[in-house]
């Protein structure tokens, strides 16, 4: 992995520059393609012609980049979040085995809020696409591929006690009052009582999850485990899932990333079907790192997760109508997700 000056946005990028971070000197030009729907940073898929008669490098990689809107960029460097998945990829991808991409650059400035990936590329596999939610056997594929991916920082405490990883939530109780408000009243119109109530009581009892979350076995956690950062390629048997949009990766109960994918990937009928076969299928990936019951408790106070975040998310990035329709279709499954695990008998009333 290179670590040589970064760009800021795809304008910047030229033939030598990547001739550089791939190690090369005979790119002759390439093309750009949009890619993906993040709200805090920008993928591009980027085809590289070689002037060589052989490739001197892959035929396509990945660049990511910063956000241009500024209110997305701030909340990106504020979080940490650019700084969190450049350093996952120089200091802890290269210690798992799970479908992480390789990384050719990494690098992040704080003071410009400049970060930049380039990654190789995963096609043909294709991202999952969170509004319409996916097949069983992307489910399935998805939930083995998150087990192996934790099972290592599960049995090796060695990946968890980095220093990074380990930063309190920006996340707290007051930020969760504060913000709820303001979410009620902007999607008043798209949000059941019965899913309104979900929110309020969490935003109540806050301090009381937390508590309960700090009590469950803690991991490497994605922390963003959906399908819009899941690439799916079902026909290659040895790699069907590559995971990608590392931004959130922290320390934190294993189990927060199988009840987010569970409660957002799944139309809700889909989820109460095949959930206890899936949760199966994810412990028994962790080679005994975990107990079942652990997995099911888990999962019901992590249901949660999803709700916080399809409550908070929207009121921090740039606002957008397919980023409206998804946020109101996440908050919906994970809602249902909670009732259907009587969640809320984990909360406290006020």
């Amino acid at each position: 992995m290179t670590t040589h000056t970064a760009i800021r946005r795809l304008a910047d990028l030229t033939p030598m520059w990547l001739a550089a971070a791939l190690g090369t000197s005979e790119i002759a030009d390439f093309t750009a393609e949009r890619i993906g729907t993040g709200q805090l940073s920008e993928s591009h898929r980027i085809a590289v012609r070689y002037a060589g008669h052989e490739p001197g490098g892959p035929g396509s990689v990945v660049l990511k980049v910063a956000d241009d809107d500024e209110r997305s960029r701030r909340t990106g460097v504020a979080l940490g979040l650019y700084e969190r998945e450049v350093r996952f990829y120089a200091e802890i991808a290269p210690l798992l085995s799970g479908p992480v991409p390789e990384c050719h650059h990494a690098s992040f400035d704080r003071q410009t809020g400049t970060f930049c990936l380039l990654l190789g590329d995963a096609a043909p596999a294709q991202p999952g696409n969170d509004i319409a939610g996916c097949s069983p056997a992307q489910a399935w594929a998805a939930v083995r591929a998150l087990g192996r991916l934790h099972a290592p920082a599960l049995a090796h405490a060695g990946v968890t006690q980095t220093n990074w990883l380990n930063r309190p939530s920006p996340i707290n109780a007051a930020m969760v009052r504060s913000l709820l408000p303001g979410f009620l009243e902007r999607y008043e119109q798209r949000i059941t009582p019965e899913h309104q109530t979900v929110c309020e009581r969490l935003a109540e009892a806050f301090d009381a999850y937390a508590a309960a979350t700090d009590a469950l076995p803690k991991g490497l956690a994605h922390g963003d485990y959906r399908l819009d950062n899941l690439l799916f390629d079902l026909d290659d048997e040895s790699h069907p899932v590559t995971v990608v949009d590392w931004q959130t990766v922290t320390v934190a109960p294993a189990l927060t990333d199988l009840a987010y994918f569970l409660g957002c990937a799944l139309r809700t009928e889909d989820r109460r079907r095949l959930a206890p076969e899936l949760v199966r299928a994810y412990h028994d990936e962790l080679d005994g790192a975990l107990d079942y019951q652990q997995c099911v408790d888990g999962l019901r106070v992590q249901s949660y997760f999803g709700v916080m975040m399809a409550t908070i998310s929207p009121m921090l990035v740039e606002r957008t109508e397919r980023g409206d329709d998804m946020f109101m279709t996440v908050l919906a499954r994970h809602a249902q997700q909670a009732l259907d695990l009587d969640a809320l008998d984990l909360l406290p009333r006020a």
